[in-house]
């Protein structure tokens, strides 16, 4: 039988979504509730009707495993040696155990994977296509575990669980940091960062503001648009300096 996965857009000729030209898959459903998030499209795990603008749509299509492939394919030739395919979201280790038969097959054809989560998914429940990933772009929210319970709804002892099983795998990582002064850059938070990078100091990371470009998705599904206070360019530049004191790595992503 061939497994359908929930599929919003399908983006090609990336180059922010993990290493070279890559094509992104954006799955639909996530188990957080980011209070910041710029795609509430793909939050909810079913398909909803939208109305913007006197128009009318649908977040989200079924992709049977084959005809996803044949999407990714098509972009074979701009991969070149570095690039290749990234599945985000939503949470995309949610749905990618459903396509093990597509992660194969792109090993098959040396097809680069990359996986851009934010690790709040039992391991258990993904472990079996864990070996078919390259490449983890893994976001790093709220650290301080009662703040990632209440505010995003997540487990930090599943994140944290998560990120030393991947670490000891030797595949490559990236880490990304939404800044916004609200949640992450209470210095609460920020000290728990900082005391995490050390840990991982030889994972790059890259930083950048959260920011409003979602706000037409929120209208268009009914939903109140989160006001957030625009992060200034010195506060992202006194960060990144925080942050390179602990990290070997760290770059500012104009997002």
């Amino acid at each position: 039988m061939d497994e359908k996965v929930l599929v919003t857009n399908i983006q090609r000729m990336c180059f922010h979504d993990g290493p070279g030209i890559r094509t992104t898959v954006f799955f639909k459903g996530c188990n957080l509730s980011c209070p910041w998030c710029a795609n509430p499209e793909n939050i909810s795990v079913v398909p909803q009707e939208y109305y913007f603008n006197g128009k009318k749509g649908v977040y989200g299509t079924y992709y049977g495993a084959n005809d996803l492939l044949k999407e990714i394919l098509k972009d074979k030739s701009f991969y070149g040696n570095d690039g290749g395919v990234t599945f985000s979201g939503g949470e995309p280790l949610l749905q990618l155990t459903k396509i093990e038969n597509v992660l194969q097959e792109l090993n098959d054809r040396e097809i680069n994977i990359c996986v851009e989560t934010a690790l709040q998914v039992p391991y258990k429940s993904w472990k079996k296509i864990e070996n078919y990933i390259d490449v983890y772009i893994i976001d790093i929210k709220l650290l301080v575990e009662e703040q990632c319970a209440e505010i995003l709804g997540g487990n930090i002892n599943c994140y944290l669980e998560n990120m030393d099983i991947i670490h000891k795998t030797n595949k490559q990582i990236i880490f990304r940091i939404p800044l916004n002064y609200e949640y992450t850059l209470a210095e609460t938070n920020l000290t728990r960062i900082e005391s995490f990078l050390d840990k991982y100091s030889d994972v790059p990371v890259e930083i950048f503001k959260t920011h409003t470009l979602g706000a037409n998705k929120y209208e268009s599904l009914g939903l109140h648009v989160p006001k957030l206070k625009v992060v200034s360019d010195e506060v992202v530049d006194n960060i990144a300096e925080r942050f390179r004191r602990k990290s070997d790595n760290v770059i500012i992503n104009q997002m």
